[in-house]
């Protein structure tokens, strides 16, 4: 059975981008966007159909959630 893995960050946009405003705190902001992510892996049955719909635009927003 093969795996989808995806990221997904969970943090505040708002204070990412403050936080990349300025040039020196561009590492603050790296840490925050990595503080705040999360790792999801999902198991599919058959990844060539899954991979074929989402290229076609089959899949929406909300059937994807």
């Amino acid at each position: 059975m093969a795996k989808i893995v995806r990221h997904e960050f969970l943090g505040n946009w708002i204070i990412f981008w403050l936080l990349c405003i300025f040039f020196f705190l561009i590492p603050f902001a790296f840490l925050y966007w990595m503080n705040y992510s999360i790792r999801i892996e999902e198991d599919l049955d058959d990844p060539e159909r899954f991979v074929e719909a989402y290229r076609s635009g089959q899949l929406t927003k909300r059937a994807r959630s």
